[in-house]
């Protein structure tokens, strides 16, 4: 629900968006485009930044939209990646999973014809599981926020993007099957390094 919301809020930013591209924000002469909306995957890794040791690989989807004015470009972009992150904390150790990542974020960046370089930021959500191996873990999904830089090379419609996150979730308290009384568990965080293609479409009407 939460990122559902999140995501109805980055779409409205979209509207936004369209409607100012609408009232003629005018691109200078022979430079590239960046304006519109577009669609896309990537694939990546991802590793942990906390006590709570975790790797591995993402992989998943994007979507977004863009508006250039100068050279100057605002965007925003929502994502949810499968991820296959698992590694062991504490003692005795707990296997430590996130099985699934999403993001949805404001962009801003300095475009260079076909190039651009952007900075990012917006909320994040993560499933976290930690099992001790004996039917007495804890599951919860996990809020919080993110911020990373990226460069993108525009070839026509097609967008080529490397991204590196970092994220960090808030903790929980979560009660164990069987367990006599909550645990708390701490704040996680992480960084995430992608590289993403994707298919930029015209503005409708444009």
């Amino acid at each position: 629900m939460r990122l559902a919301l999140s995501a109805a809020a980055v779409f409205c930013a979209m509207w936004s968006v369209q409607q100012a591209n609408a009232q003629g924000l005018a691109l200078p002469p022979g430079w590239y485009d960046w304006t519109g909306v577009y669609v896309g995957i990537n694939v990546g890794y991802g590793a942990s930044a906390t006590t709570q040791s975790f790797s591995g690989v993402v992989a998943g989807g994007q979507v977004g939209a863009n508006l250039q004015y100068q050279n100057l470009v605002f965007g925003v972009d929502v994502d949810g990646d499968w991820s296959s992150q698992q590694g062991s904390s504490g003692t005795p150790a707990l296997t430590v999973k996130l099985p699934w990542l999403a993001t949805a974020r404001l962009r801003i960046g300095s475009a260079h014809d076909r190039i651009q370089y952007y900075a990012t930021g917006g909320v994040a959500y993560t499933r976290f599981t930690a099992d001790p191996g004996n039917g007495m873990g804890v599951s919860s999904t996990r809020s919080g926020w993110t911020v990373g830089i990226g460069q993108e090379t525009a070839i026509q419609n097609v967008l080529l993007r490397f991204e590196v996150l970092y994220l960090q979730f808030l903790g929980s308290t979560e009660t164990p099957p069987g367990a006599p009384i909550p645990v708390s568990v701490g704040r996680l965080s992480g960084y995430t390094a992608r590289v993403g293609l994707s298919y930029k479409f015209g503005w409708p009407g444009n």
